[in-house]
């Protein structure tokens, strides 16, 4: 559960192997070690789908992470299916299991727990080694199970705790304040998220992105500007106007500066050149059978143009499919 905090609550560990289908009661007196020493030996393997928050929730109580993983989410969107698609959508398409989603929205720190409810949580993993078996065979006669490996590998080394400078970056409405106003932002952004953790709170609840760039467009320097601030709550001046006052004042801190300015200055794709590369990439994907977002985003594909790719596209499978039209986007660009 994590509706109403910034840290996830681990209400119950719903497990399936081979012999055995289990929930565990995460609120109950029960000393964990034990269970997460066995669960993340180094000779298993962890199949999850969509398993970004559980591993975040995982490191979050165990300190460690699974050696391997298998996400059949990320499978799935190797072999043609919407690459965002449901657990309840893939087991209905892959294995024509159809599974209650009435139970979807249980609250899970509630005590005791229905009875229809723990059947829906074994649910949720229950049928992952069926379907994993299905995908796994797909996976080979395409022979795209190393695709698989690099992806699931990728998972496993991804930031746990989205930075605040990327949670800067997703801003919308950025580009359109000057350089000094987008310092603010990051300013606001990182106390933020110092706010959110102290509480533990959401950290929509502590302020909302909107209202983060209009405080940075106006910059400030009193409460009483601030209070001015358009939709600004009352209640958010009284208790944290002096720590917002402090974030925006240090703006202009040389290492926030530098990274503002280094984005700024971050080169630009030629509009022509990058359609060019996403329409190559879009043909390239449909030859493979696959959404275009799972071959490449637009970003990622902006980033290959201006030779500063980095993550999934800098290299490995998506490389290799990419490297050429990449390649003549380029000779297009800078002509023969």
């Amino acid at each position: 559960m994590r509706e109403r905090t910034y840290y996830p609550r681990l209400c119950l560990i719903q497990i399936a192997t081979p012999k055995l289908t289990a929930c565990i009661d995460c609120l109950a007196d029960l000393d964990m070690g034990p269970l997460f020493d066995s669960l993340l030996d180094a000779r298993s393997t962890w199949i999850l789908h969509s398993a970004r928050q559980d591993l975040e929730v995982l490191h979050q109580h165990a300190d460690r992470l699974p050696a391997r993983l298998i996400d059949t989410q990320i499978a799935a969107g190797l072999l043609g299916y919407a690459p965002q698609i449901s657990l309840q959508d893939l087991l209905h398409k892959v294995l024509g299991t159809k599974l209650d989603k009435a139970y979807a929205r249980t609250d899970w720190a509630e005590r005791p727990l229905p009875e229809p409810a723990m059947r829906y949580a074994l649910d949720d993993v229950r049928h992952l080694n069926g379907l994993w078996l299905a995908l796994k065979s797909e996976l080979q006669r395409r022979h795209r199970l190393g695709w698989l490996e690099e992806d699931c590998r990728l998972a496993l080394d991804a930031p746990l705790v989205t930075p605040a400078a990327t949670l800067w970056s997703r801003l919308k409405g950025l580009g359109s304040l000057e350089a000094r106003a987008r310092c603010v932002a990051l300013s606001l952004v990182e106390w933020r998220e110092r706010c959110a953790r102290k509480l533990n709170r959401p950290r929509r609840w502590i302020m909302s992105d909107a209202l983060l760039l209009r405080i940075a467009g106006t910059l400030p320097t009193t409460r009483e500007e601030l209070a001015s601030v358009a939709e600004m709550p009352r209640r958010l001046v009284q208790r944290f106007g002096g720590e917002i006052l402090e974030a925006a004042a240090e703006h202009e801190a040389s290492e926030r500066l530098s990274f503002v300015e280094a984005c700024s200055d971050k080169p630009r794709p030629d509009n022509d050149g990058l359609k060019r590369l996403r329409d190559d990439a879009k043909r390239r994907a449909r030859e493979l059978g696959i959404h275009p977002e799972v071959l490449a985003t637009r970003r990622e594909l902006s980033d290959l143009l201006v030779g500063a790719a980095s993550g999934r596209a800098a290299g490995g499978w998506r490389w290799k499919e990419l490297r050429d039209p990449v390649r003549r986007s380029h000779h297009d660009a800078t002509g023969p």
